[in-house]
């Protein structure tokens, strides 16, 4: 090698990069399919139709692999996670096995004190995602976050630095517009909203992991320097938009929060609607900068439809990939970096190497990184801040659509074997590496990580309560007073700016109905939408919910600890589950059950008729009527169920009650004075209105329990269950079995009373853990 160690500034670090598919056997450990395993299997997408499967076993050889790394003297190894070993299907289940292979990845480079750079996504998505659209779905983005929450809230303590997504240009134009690379598209409209989706999710991924207390985190971009073939107008204009789509498009987004107008010019009217405002996640900020750089194409024009371009061979040497050897472009580049986007940020030179047909005196390949290492000498000799330089690749490997018949390592690999043998260019690299050392950091500071965080909120017409959620579970809980939207919402910001990070997830469940993503609270009388959650608290996912989608949800994890059994099984079995919850008003909810999941079915139960049950009520219904008569059913005496069953509508209960007991100086009375004269059996009609609440409760809970067949049990929860227990005995329970023929069908059915503190806080948390795992 032409240079040393020594040749360079102190702390510059040397390292080398692979990728997952490339080189771990995609085919074990549990991973799941990804889009590559279907295209490779798709005849002329692949040399000789060859796959990942096996790949270099590198997930059962990593340590010998690493050893190697160790020997050459390498500070750093920059290697990918598949998204589809860690969730299989994309989303929901983790597969524990590829977490801990990475956990053990993590570990091995440490214990060799090499230092590890991880990027999140190398190229492979999961099938089922694929399925969805892929990185045409702006989804997607969302998607990819919770994949980096997952695997980074694992390994990310133990992370040097984080890059999310290798080059963009190949996930989105080479894949969706030229059609090389998986998934084999053509298609301008998918380019251009992989393209947007891709720098999204590059943003959303850098906010996941900023909220876990990440740091030292970057974004990896491949680039061409792009020359005109010939001195026309047209060649330059095509080669500056060569240059746009490649290089200045993926760039600015990250750096600019802009995208090049001429590029523009041709994909704005496919890009996804509202493109504009994702701007501020897209250009989060960044620790570092990351550059891929192999080659230089010559473009000229071509009449075809935009882009209206093509790449024309060069008089350069080549490497066996056919690219044009280069070097000084990669000044050019990274000295336009810092100039056009970067300023001071350190910038890495993340890949350069060569593929060689030649398996052990590679020289090519030694004076290939010369002329490239002296690239990056005449850039700092500019004040250019590179702080590092990786090599393409550790070991020859799976090259995509080329298969293995491109050889890019430094050390061979034979695939029929799987045998390693390091090449003259790995032992040139051992050399020039010997005799330093590096006192940068081995991985992130200790302690600055920490466990994410949700936000789940009950909101009241007077007051919210406000539940931090820990691992899942509620370990702190505020009360505020509910107030305007904006202190409402000033709420929220405060507790999130108290506790110091972004929550994962914020749940806020009230009185009302949601649409679109806002709920009209009925109670507040207010309208509080997702978006202005996001806004007040930095969450990657925000939910509104009802307050009986709540309460349905708090049953989802109830335990025998958690109820009053009034008949049936002790413990709630697994199925459907049907709630209802007596309160302000009368909530109806049920957590229907299917595939080992829970689904809300929330309604407007509380509105079912109700009549007398005994003639001795007909009066008082009557009576009713002359007080609420909007609430009856045309002219019946069939009424609103809330009417009566709720703690609004007790107290009209009541009033009826005294009216048909020919009492002409009925006074207001509020729930829970009248429920404690019935308690005290201190007032006859008080007592009359609490067994015709409990009963009639209990009625109607059997009929709904017949409709909806809840195999895991009915529950009553709620406000006034929770305060006065008393009423729901022996009364109630004959109440809710007595339906004629169906008598015994409704006794065999599983009764309980939940007794759960904060059953809205409950319920808005069990929502979010199932919303977050789908």
């Amino acid at each position: 090698m032409k240079y040393t160690r020594s040749d360079f500034p102190k702390d510059f670090l040397f390292g080398v990069a692979t990728s997952a598919y490339q080189i771990e056997g995609h085919a074990q450990g549990g991973a799941g399919q990804t889009h590559w395993d279907s295209f490779a299997a798709s005849p002329g997408n692949v040399v000789r139709n060859e796959n990942g499967d096996l790949a270099c076993d590198h997930l059962n050889r990593f340590p010998q692999d690493f050893d190697l790394v160790r020997d050459a003297g390498f500070d750093c190894y920059r290697f990918s996670t598949s998204w589809a070993r860690v969730l299989p299907e994309g989303r929901g289940p983790v597969n524990q096995e590829g977490l801990d292979y990475y956990d053990r990845l993590a570990d091995a480079l440490l214990e060799r004190g090499v230092r590890p750079c991880a990027t999140l996504y190398h190229w492979e998505l999961p099938s089922a995602l694929a399925d969805l659209g892929g990185w045409r779905n702006r989804d997607i983005a969302s998607w990819f976050a919770d994949f980096t929450e997952v695997i980074m809230g694992r390994i990310g303590d133990r992370m040097f630095s984080v890059a999310p997504i290798n080059e963009p240009w190949c996930v989105s134009w080479l894949s969706h517009f030229d059609g090389h690379h998986a998934p084999g598209m053509r298609d301008i409209r998918a380019a251009a909203r992989a393209m947007h989706h891709v720098l999204l999710a590059h943003g959303r991924a850098i906010e996941a992991m900023r909220g876990l207390g990440m740091s030292n985190l970057g974004a990896v971009f491949n680039l061409e320097w792009a020359e005109p073939a010939d001195d026309s107008a047209a060649a330059r204009k095509a080669a500056d938009l060569y240059d746009g789509i490649y290089n200045r498009f993926f760039l600015g987004g990250v750096f600019n929060k802009s995208y090049p107008q001429n590029v523009l010019d041709g994909l704005e009217p496919y890009l996804p609607s509202g493109w504009q405002d994702d701007f501020d996640t897209i250009g989060t900020p960044v620790d570092w900068c990351g550059l891929n750089y192999y080659t230089r194409k010559l473009i000229a024009p071509e009449d075809t439809a935009w882009p209206s371009l093509k790449e024309v061979p060069g008089p350069l040497p080549k490497t066996q990939m056919g690219w044009e050897i280069e070097p000084s472009a990669l000044t050019r580049f990274l000295t336009r970096a810092k100039q056009d986007y970067t300023g001071d940020l350190p910038i890495y030179v993340t890949e350069n190497g060569m593929a060689s047909p030649e398996r052990q005196q590679d020289d090519e390949r030694i004076e290939y990184l010369n002329q490239h290492l002296t690239a990056v000498q005449d850039a700092l000799d500019q004040d250019v801040p590179v702080k590092g330089y990786f090599i393409w690749s550790l070991l020859d490997n799976y090259e995509w659509s080329f298969g293995y018949e491109k050889r890019f390592g430094l050390v061979d690999v034979d695939f029929d074997t799987l045998e390693r043998r390091p090449k003259a260019s790995y032992n040139a690299l051992k050399s020039a590496l010997s005799g330093g050392s590096v006192s940068l950091p081995m991985a992130q500071p200790a302690g600055t990580m920490h466990e994410h965080w949700n936000l789940v909120a009950d909101i009241g017409g007077t007051n919210t309560r406000l539940g931090v959620i820990s691992d899942g579970k509620l370990a702190d809980l505020r009360k505020y007073p509910t107030g305007t939207l904006p202190d409402l919402l000033e709420a929220f910001h405060n507790l999130r700016d108290e506790i110091g990070t972004d929550p994962r997830a914020v749940v806020a469940a009230g009185a009302g109905p949601v649409k679109d993503g806002t709920i009209r609270l009925t109670n507040a009388h207010l309208d509080l939408s997702e978006r202005d959650i996001g806004k007040a608290t930095g969450a990657q996912h925000t939910f509104v919910i009802n307050d009986f989608t709540a309460a349905a949800w708090s049953v989802a994890e109830i335990t025998a600890n958690d109820v009053e059994v009034l008949q049936g099984a002790e413990t709630p079995p697994t199925g459907t589950r049907l709630v209802v919850g007596p309160g302000t008003g009368l909530g109806v909810g049920a957590l229907l059950y299917s595939e080992g999941r829970f689904h809300t079915a929330s309604g407007e139960g509380g509105h079912v008729g109700l009549a007398p049950r005994h003639s001795d009520e007909v009066e008082i219904f009557k009576a009713a009527r002359q007080i609420a008569p909007e609430c009856f059913f045309d002219d019946s005496l069939v009424l609103e169920a809330e009417m009566f069953l709720s703690g609004t509508g007790l107290p009209i209960l009541y009033q009826a009650a005294c009216m048909a007991a020919g009492h002409t100086d009925v006074s207001t009375r509020n729930a829970k004075d009248i429920l404690e004269d019935a308690l005290a059996e201190s007032d006859p009609v008080a007592v009359k209105t609490a067994h015709m609440f409990t009963t009639h409760l209990g009625a109607l809970m059997g009929d709904l329990a017949v409709a909806f067949m809840p195999t895991g049990g009915v529950f009553l929860v709620g406000g006034v269950a929770e305060k006065n227990r008393w009423l729901f005995k022996d009364d109630f329970r004959d109440a809710f079995n007595a339906g004629g023929r169906f008598s015994d069908l409704r006794r065999s059915m599983n009764l309980y009373v939940s007794e759960q503190d904060e059953f809205g806080i409950v319920g808005a948390n069990n929502f979010c853990k199932s919303a977050l795992a789908r």
